[in-house]
């Protein structure tokens, strides 16, 4: 008896589904902690980076500061594993190298407002490539832009955009999901 009852609470406990969480608070204004559009984000400067290496992995990089939740930065990563076949998504707060402040600076520096999207690429056939989108809103002010790079290759020509590259990986290390 004690086994069939053992049993029937084991199965009932392992088929409940996951039920979604009730979070009225994080409603009050929206910040960046969600991937809802930046531009529409009450958040005094933040900056979305979402990243295509050539693998069935996206990640996207938040990093925001504002009144409500301060300074925040996290790594997303969605995609396929397993030939396709198996979901795969994390969410981890992933601190810059040089700290979020240090970051904004350098990402001041660099004039990410004044980046319009990437004109000509040349790809290599059969070598990966990297897909880059940027946005930022710092304030009223917004920008959007898309590039391209040869990432791995370490032997491309340096342009803005592989500069801009560089920064990103420098900053922000993550463990590549290949066998």
């Amino acid at each position: 008896m004690r086994k069939l009852i053992l049993i029937l609470t084991f199965i009932s406990v392992s088929c409940s589904a996951g039920k979604e969480q009730v979070m009225p608070f994080r409603n009050f204004g929206y910040s960046g902690e969600r991937l809802f559009p930046i531009q529409s984000s009450d958040a005094e400067n933040i900056v979305r980076i979402w990243i295509n290496n050539s693998t069935s992995i996206d990640r996207v990089i938040t990093i925001f500061k504002d009144s409500i939740l301060n300074e925040q930065a996290e790594l997303i990563e969605i995609g396929l594993t397993k030939n396709g076949k198996r979901k795969f998504l994390t969410q981890e707060n992933k601190i810059p190298a040089s700290g979020i402040a240090n970051f904004f600076k350098k990402l001041d520096s660099l004039n990410l407002f004044k980046y319009k999207s990437q004109e000509n690429f040349s790809l290599v056939l059969h070598e990966p490539f990297s897909l880059y989108v940027i946005e930022q809103k710092k304030g009223e002010k917004y920008n959007q832009f898309t590039f391209r790079t040869n990432f791995p290759n370490e032997n491309e020509e340096e342009t803005e955009f592989t500069v801009l590259e560089k920064f990103i990986m420098d900053e922000f290390q993550w463990e590549f999901k290949l066998k």
